[in-house]
């Protein structure tokens, strides 16, 4: 008798197998990787910071990347200069209730923000192009806000993504419309990227 259990597995990992050839393989995904390295490199080397936000897992995503940064990947080093907009209780909830969740990320934006920082967000769709619906509006006028301060933008992105790309410097996208495994691929490019930031240090 089939152990359907096994069987999950076994095609679980399967799928992110050939999702990890296909990425193997993808060079616009190398590309994008590569601009974003050299975008906070140059951020990094001038002394200016990172902003970073995202909702649900991609805020726990956006939490790790400012952790890996502040404190460290691999390698000891100087701290990196990070800050995760989804962890100030008192900052998320008052402006939530005061404005509306879609300006939760813009609005510290509009308080921290100065030219030649970045803000790095990570969503795993879209805005909704319906319009009484806030779905990831929050990371747009996170985005929109930062441009009018001077600062760049990185996008960690999915299949699913086409109203953001317009907002962002560099696009970093999972080719993948799965939840999961988009989130698996930016896990992977976070720490691609700690790599790379720490060996351009050394």
């Amino acid at each position: 008798m089939p152990d359907q259990t096994l069987d999950k597995i076994r095609n679980d990992l399967d799928d992110r197998s050939r999702l990890y050839n296909t990425l193997r393989n993808d060079r616009g995904f190398h590309e994008n990787i590569k601009r974003a390295y050299l975008l906070m490199d140059e951020t990094i080397k001038s002394g200016n910071k990172f902003l970073m936000f995202g909702n649900g897992g991609s805020a726990a995503q956006a939490q790790h990347f400012a952790a890996e940064l502040v404190c460290q990947f691999e390698k000891r080093r100087k701290a990196i200069p990070a800050i995760a907009l989804t962890t100030d209780s008192s900052i998320l909830t008052a402006q939530s209730n005061d404005f509306g969740f879609p300006s939760v990320f813009a609005r510290q934006i509009e308080a921290l923000a100065v030219r030649g920082d970045v803000a790095i967000g990570f969503t795993t769709s879209d805005v909704s192009d319906v319009s009484d619906d806030d779905h990831s509006w929050n990371i747009r006028n996170a985005f929109e806000t930062a441009m009018t301060r001077g600062a760049k933008n990185i996008g960690f992105f999915s299949s699913k993504t086409k109203y953001l790309l317009g907002v962002v410097d560099v696009a970093i996208i999972a080719p993948s419309r799965n939840t999961a495994l988009i989130q698996e691929v930016h896990q992977q490019a976070i720490h691609i990227l700690c790599g790379l930031i720490e060996d351009g240090l050394s």
